[in-house]
């Protein structure tokens, strides 16, 4: 990819900006409006055949009320000869999207993004993901990297930590676990956010998105606290593409052939059932 790297470093910072403009959205949560629709993924990492598919049969200039989320879109399969990955290239695509459709277009902050923050090993493949990001960027952008990883760091931290419908949906990347709802700090989502907000282990955004294998109940706790009748979740993988965690927890995966996106009326009813009958493969979308 030929890159200009003020281009690039200037679309991050609008798509900053944008983010924490955007008039839908309070504290770290976007309230999306009655009428229209949300199509909603799961972690993408980089399947950029997905998201091709998803702008395609979005067609966002032509549905000025169609809203799209994604979250994880960073740290996926494409590594250079010498170990580094690009997927900072489909974080400026997302950034030029957010900039293209700034009141369309919303994010959700996930543990991947923090991890790359933060420079954590998240391993794959027997190899740290953020160090091989960060071998990408100075592969392509030489002497401007600390700039650009600069203005992705601030882009990534503009995220907010939810989307909800006036239907009752909550989307987010994951929740807590069992053991620290009771104590997590729900006021996380309506506050600026500080520092120790990000803490390891005890974070409340750290917990919640690193969260994993929470049940049914404490789906339902959570849920009961954010005002929420079902939540929706990324983070765990799901072969199949989608898992329904009890009656009020849905999770999808975007990252593979078999991945879902959903689209749904942002004011309508659902039940878990309607939503799994609405959920779309990608690999049965043509373009």
């Amino acid at each position: 990819m030929a890159i200009n790297a003020d281009e690039v470093i200037e679309t991050f910072g609008c798509a900053t900006e944008e983010n924490q403009i955007d008039s839908l959205r309070k504290g770290q949560v976007v309230e999306l409006p009655e009428t229209g629709e949300v199509w909603v993924t799961g972690d993408l990492h980089d399947h950029r055949r997905n998201y091709e598919k998803l702008l395609a049969a979005a067609e966002l200039p032509d549905h000025p009320n169609r809203h799209v989320i994604l979250h994880e879109v960073i740290h996926g399969d494409y590594f250079d000869a010498n170990g580094a990955e690009g997927s900072w290239e489909m974080l400026y695509k997302v950034a030029q999207l957010k900039c293209d459709f700034p009141k369309q277009v919303h994010f959700l902050f996930a543990n991947h993004d923090l991890a790359q923050i933060h420079g954590e090993g998240i391993m794959k493949g027997g190899q740290s993901v953020c160090e091989a990001f960060n071998a990408g960027v100075k592969r392509d952008f030489g002497t401007r990297t600390g700039i650009a990883n600069a203005a992705i760091t601030e882009f990534l931290l503009s995220f907010p930590l939810g989307v909800r419908t006036p239907s009752g949906l909550f989307i987010c990347h994951s929740v807590p676990t069992d053991e620290q709802i009771p104590s997590f700090d729900f006021t996380v989502f309506d506050r600026a956010l500080t520092p120790n907000d990000y803490k390891r282990r005890f974070g409340p955004v750290y917990q919640m998105i690193w969260g994993r294998k929470t049940t049914p109940e404490g789906v339902g706790a959570f849920a009961d606290k954010v005002g929420a009748r079902i939540v929706i979740t990324g983070h765990q993988p799901q072969d199949s593409g989608y898992l329904v965690n009890g009656e009020r927890h849905l999770i999808i995966a975007s990252d593979h052939n078999q991945g879902v996106f959903l689209p749904i009326k942002t004011g309508k009813n659902y039940s878990m059932d309607d939503l799994v009958k609405r959920l779309h493969k990608f690999a049965s979308v043509d373009a």
